[in-house]
C-alpha cells in the first residue's frame, strides 16, 4: 500500500495490475449500486460532473446500444442452442449497431476468443481481442444472425474466408482456394491451414450450421 500511495497517477491498466490486487466497494454504496434508482442517480452525478453536453449525449446512446446488444447477443445464444434458427430480427433490436453488437459478441463469446481457423487467441488488459465474428451466409442474403451462422474469426482469416479463399468441407475440414498461393500472392500461414479442423465451440449447439456452410462452399469460395 505504501508504493500504491506514493504513486501520483496510474496510467495504464497494466500498471495498476502491477500496483494492485484487488478493489472493494464501500459496503454503503454497494448497497445504494443494488438500487436501480440510486444507480440511474449516480449515473447523472457522474455525467453532469465529469463530462460535456454533447459527451453526455453521445455515452448515454451509446449505453442505451450496449444494453439492447447484450440482450440480443444472449438471446441469439439462448435460440441457438434451443436448436432455433434465429432468423427473425426482433423489432425492437433490429437497429444496425445492436445487430452488429450482439452477433459479434455472441460468435466471439462461443469461440472464447479464439480464430476458429488459425487458432489464434490475443485479448488485451482491457479486453480488446483479434477474433471478430463473421457470417457464413451474409446478413445481406440471410437476414440470420444465429451463432450458428457465424465462425470467429480473426481478421485476416475473416477477409479471406469472406473474399472465398478459405471454406469448410461437410466434415468442418478448412480447404483452401487455389487463388490462394497464385502470384503475385504470398499466402504464409494462411496455406498450411488446408485440411485442419475447424476450432469450433466448446459447447456443440453452436458449431456452424451445416446448410450455412453448404451455402459458403456453393456460393462463396473459389474453389477454382
Amino acid at each position: 500500500e505504501a508504493v500504491l500511495a506514493g504513486t501520483s497517477t496510474v496510467s495504464s491498466i497494466p500498471q495498476l495490475r502491477r500496483l494492485a490486487l484487488g478493489a472493494r466497494l464501500d459496503e454503503s454504496l454497494f448497497g445504494l449500486l443494488l438500487d436501480p434508482k440510486a444507480r440511474e442517480t449516480l449515473r447523472g452525478v457522474l455525467l453532469d460532473q465529469y463530462f460535456t453536453q454533447e459527451a453526455r449525449v453521445l455515452l448515454l446512446g451509446q449505453s442505451r446500444v450496449n444494453v439492447k446488444a447484450y440482450r440480443y447477443s444472449e438471446a441469439l445464444l439462448e435460440s441457438a442452442r434451443a436448436g432455433m434458427a434465429c432468423e427473425a430480427v426482433p423489432q425492437e433490436e433490429a437497429e444496425a449497431p445492436v445487430r452488429d453488437q450482439g452477433f459479434r459478441r455472441a460468435v466471439v463469446t462461443a469461440y472464447e476468443h479464439r480464430c476458429g481457423f488459425c487458432g489464434i487467441r490475443m485479448v488485451t488488459p482491457d479486453g480488446h481481442t483479434a477474433v471478430e465474428a463473421a457470417h457464413i451466409v451474409p446478413w445481406s442474403v440471410s437476414h440470420n444472425d444465429s451463432p450458428r451462422n457465424g465462425i470467429g474469426l480473426c481478421r485476416l482469416c475473416h477477409w479471406t474466408f469472406d473474399e472465398g479463399l478459405l471454406t469448410l468441407s461437410g466434415d468442418y475440414a478448412i480447404r483452401t482456394s487455389p487463388q490462394l498461393s497464385q502470384e503475385p500472392n504470398l499466402p504464409a500461414h494462411l496455406a498450411s491451414l488446408a485440411g485442419r479442423r475447424l476450432l469450433g465451440p466448446s459447447d456443440q449447439r453452436l458449431w456452424p450450421d451445416p446448410a450455412a456452410v453448404e451455402w459458403h462452399r456453393r456460393q462463396a469460395f473459389r474453389g477454382r
